[in-house]
């Protein structure tokens, strides 16, 4: 048990309803708690205390006492009132209070102010992100140090690399590691550096060793001897523990890394490994911290994978598909398969999730800005009806003539072009089913593979239902026909006398629609 040193003058607020008061102090007759091992107060000369602290009990009582002693069960006071001697539990104390001094003493340090270094963070090609210090670039591959191991990583995939990311030490280099470089700078001789050296050890958690630099430094007479002599107090406390914040800091490493199930089998058995540990509490703290961390991971994945696979399953689910079996998929099928997708993905965080918890867990992403998907040169492959939808009539009449001035001879041969565009729309109408099937397919074999891609994923982003729309779309003016939906061609006369003039004929490239429809999503 360690000796208070300075006066803690620290009073919370009221905490969680009553569990117990302090115990009074024995009888003024001497007779004591045997059970409680509580030594009797003087009877008739109460010990006036030098250092009074308030103290909150869990009840929302507060007293005021003398800390005569305090270790890994809790605290031994001295009432002000009679001079007795009480012991108080830690769990009887307010947790706000019980934690502040409990990591002020040293029992609870594994949220210690870690060691941070700048690292770079790596995007592969297959959506996974790989975070360490490059320490070559050179040939076809990147060396990489992580988690105190070196990794080649092939040039070829990695699609971006950041610099300037910060994490902890301990993610990229072993302990071992980082106390051998800082230890080979600092001079053995030297009572600042060997006080900085313990300051470092416990920026690593390497609490033993910091033990043995503090006492150094005391060894050396570095200046402000009772400060250092109360660090090596608390870094006493910490070594003696050791092995609990190791594994406690290794489930915090096992959660970065997202390994989530594993670091919660840790924590589930962290009672049992460690039954009178002081740092129970704050093993349940960090399980619901894990929850925490966990559905955070699982939000950002699943988004992140939800569109990585539309677009991976868009191309793949073009294949030799007809153009109305690949539209069927799009809103049928293809949605099923990506959450069967990112599921699998999913589970690699946590194991148990079902498919039906994704949905939840799509939800509950961040909508930021819209992406935006198009049907491309295919838009008319939608129908007249579908490709201009969403937009004022006035706003799709300007998509289709151009809008602008107009003299009365532009006038006539926009009416002209309207009028031709009525009598295909009637044509369209009189062919039989299969002559607009086969119209239909015929378009859109003649698109790339790519172009039928984008077309497949716009239709699913606009008609799947997974994905919430901006509420108007947007419409480009067709670059074949500068949105008028036919294409002009002005012919001579003949030498038989033929007069010449403008030929209407439909666009090749919008078949008449006159715009390219682009949706916004997100």
């Amino acid at each position: 048990m360690t000796r208070i040193r300075s006066t803690v003058a620290l009073l919370v607020a009221l905490a969680t309803p009553a569990m117990a008061l302090l115990q009074d102090p024995a009888p003024l007759d001497g007779t004591g708690d045997a059970e409680e091992g509580l030594d009797a107060p003087a009877p008739f000369r109460p010990v006036l205390p030098r250092e009074v602290v308030p103290i909150q009990l869990r009840s929302g009582a507060l007293h005021w006492a003398e800390v005569v002693e305090h270790d890994d069960e809790g605290l031994v006071l001295r009432r002000i009132e009679h001079g007795g001697m009480v012991r108080l539990p830690w769990a009887l104390m307010d947790p706000v209070q019980a934690e502040a001094l409990r990591r002020d003493w040293g029992y609870i340090e594994v949220e210690a102010e870690e060691l941070l270094i700048d690292v770079d963070r790596l995007v592969l090609t297959n959506g996974s992100e790989i975070l360490g210090v490059i320490e070559s670039g050179e040939g076809d591959s990147f060396v990489v140090r992580r988690e105190g191991n070196v990794q080649v990583v092939p040039k070829r995939t990695v699609a971006s690399i950041t610099g300037g990311v910060q994490v902890p030490a301990l993610d990229v280099y072993s302990r071992d590691q980082l106390y051998a470089q800082e230890a080979a700078r600092t001079a053995a001789d030297d009572p600042a550096a060997q006080l900085a050296l313990a300051t470092y050890c416990e920026r690593i958690l390497d609490y033993v060793s910091a033990v043995r630099h503090y006492e150094a430094a005391l060894a050396l007479e570095v200046e402000d001897a009772e400060e250092v002599a109360m660090q090596l107090e608390r870094a006493q406390a910490k070594a003696q523990r050791q092995e609990q914040v190791d594994y406690l800091h290794e489930t915090q490493l096992l959660q970065r890394r997202g390994q989530f199930d594993d670091a919660m089998a840790r924590l589930d058995a962290f009672a049992s490994t460690f039954p009178e540990s002081p740092l129970l509490e704050e093993a349940q703290r960090a399980k619901a911290n894990l929850l925490r961390a966990r559905e955070r991971a699982l939000v950002e994945l699943v988004d992140r994978k939800w569109s990585y696979w539309a677009r991976r399953l868009t191309r793949a689910g073009v294949g030799d598909r007809a153009f109305e079996a690949a539209a069927a998929y799009a809103v049928e099928e293809l949605g099923k398969e990506i959450r069967e997708r990112v599921l699998a993905d999913a589970q690699v965080l946590a194991e148990e999730l079902e498919l039906e918890q994704l949905d939840a867990l799509w939800v509950l992403r961040e909508r930021g800005r819209y992406a935006q998907a198009s049907y491309g040169n295919g838009t008319w492959l939608l129908g007249e009806d579908r490709a201009l939808a969403g937009i004022p009539a006035s706003a799709s009449a300007q998509a289709q003539t151009g809008g602008g001035e107009k003299d009365a001879e532009r006038a006539a041969l926009e009416q002209k072009i309207k009028r031709f565009l009525e009598n295909q729309q009637r044509a369209r109408r009189a062919q039989s089913s299969a002559e607009k099937a086969d119209s239909i397919q015929a378009g859109w074999q003649a698109l790339s593979v790519d172009a039928r891609a984008q077309w497949l994923h716009a239709y699913y982003v606009e008609f799947g239902g997974d994905f919430e729309l901006r509420e108007r779309p947007y419409l480009r003016r067709c670059s074949g026909c500068g949105g008028r939906g036919v294409s002009e061609t002005i012919t001579v006369g003949g030498r038989t006398g033929q007069d010449g003039g403008t030929q209407l004929e439909p666009c090749a490239v919008c078949r008449g629609i006159g715009s390219v429809r682009r949706v916004y999503y997100r």
